[in-house]
């Protein structure tokens, strides 16, 4: 079988183990495609890390380890497929096991506190390298994280160059309301889908990156989203689209 038809066999297994179970095939069939692809492209390791934001369902961590039962003795590839729950948000992310053990880059990965004025960090805060460490070893994250290193956590295994620390440990809290930011979006795309579909969507504050540009201007940004995930996406006969806007939002979401 030719690499660029194996991730349409492996997207069609997920859908179809989707459709098997009663609380997942509730979903509307675009869901279910979206799901299924963002599944494949985890345990096609293409990326580290996908967060589940197209379903809402009660028990999330039986529902999803029904799901992986389904699909393990379908094909071996997705033995390297774990759920993790992050309890104090409720948030499920589905994981490439190989990648998560083999640590994390955080030396590429930018930090920002959020704050009045963002400010780079000089690294990691402590909290949060121990956090990716602990989850490296044991593919766990503790049930008491607060929202200060789970979401810079969440950062790093979503891929983002930009991790955003809050300083704030209010969940309403607003962030970078009316700032301008650079936006970019990862995008994957073959000749038979209709659409490209997004790999990945993150900002920046634009001022940050005007004074920071070897760290955090678009040039280095795009050189890292490509030089980080171009490969295995074009060994898979896939391309990839990324793209750079300047926007600015009421606030945003963590």
């Amino acid at each position: 079988m030719s690499v660029p038809v194996f991730h349409d066999v492996v997207r069609q297994a997920v859908e179809e183990a989707l459709s098997a179970q009663r609380v997942l095939r509730k979903l509307s069939a675009q869901k279910r495609k979206t799901f299924s692809l963002d599944l494949t492209l985890i345990a096609l390791s293409c990326r580290c890390a996908w967060l589940v934001d197209v379903a809402a369902i009660p028990d999330p961590q039986h529902v999803y380890a029904d799901l992986l039962r389904i699909l393990r003795p379908i094909h071996y590839i997705f033995n390297g497929v774990e759920h993790i729950f992050e309890p104090c948000s409720h948030q499920s992310f589905f994981v490439n096991t190989t990648e998560i053990q083999s640590g994390f880059a955080t030396s590429d990965v930018a930090f920002v506190l959020l704050r009045q004025d963002p400010e780079l960090l000089a690294g990691p805060p402590p909290d949060v390298l121990d956090a990716l460490n602990g989850l490296s070893s044991t593919l766990l994250l503790p049930p008491d994280l607060p929202p200060r290193t789970t979401i810079p956590v969440a950062g790093v295994l979503l891929g983002y160059p930009v991790a955003y620390v809050p300083q704030s440990a209010e969940p309403s809290a607003t962030f970078l309301a009316q700032a301008q930011l650079d936006v970019y979006a990862c995008s994957v795309h073959s000749p038979g889908w209709e659409v490209p579909h997004t790999l990945l969507k993150f900002s920046c504050p634009a001022a940050l990156a005007a004074a920071h540009p070897a760290r955090l201007g678009s040039a280095r940004i795009l050189a890292e989203l490509t030089a980080r995930f171009e490969p295995r996406i074009k060994e898979l006969g896939l391309r990839m689209i990324v793209e750079h806007t300047t926007e600015i939002v009421n606030r945003v979401a963590l």
